[in-house]
């Protein structure tokens, strides 16, 4: 896989609205938009890796109706092993940004 860029736009990838693989390999998390649909609670965490045992990046928990926005570029947070959306609660929809 080639070498993101490092200055480039972000790049995005829809939430499914369970655990997923967001990015597959080294990119820098530069943050994400998440909103809640009122009645699902969500709450999810994001994780550098595979899975849920990858080291904790950022968490998101918009309020019932809500959304919540962070953001962490443009430096961003490197992820040698991927992104990885664990959804401990709800049904998120939203993006996270990456480059």
């Amino acid at each position: 896989m080639a070498q993101r860029s490092n200055d480039g736009p972000a790049e995005s990838v829809a939430l499914t609205g369970v655990d997923q693989q967001a990015v597959v390999g080294t990119c820098v998390f530069l943050g994400l938009g998440v909103n809640d649909d009122a009645e699902s609670n969500v709450h999810l965490h994001i994780h550098n890796g595979t899975d849920n045992t990858g080291k904790f990046i950022a968490s998101s928990d918009p309020s019932n109706g809500g959304h919540d926005e962070l953001w962490f570029g443009p430096g961003g947070v490197k992820c040698d092993g991927g992104i990885f959306v664990d959804v401990i609660t709800g049904t998120p929809s939203g993006s996270i940004f990456y480059r």
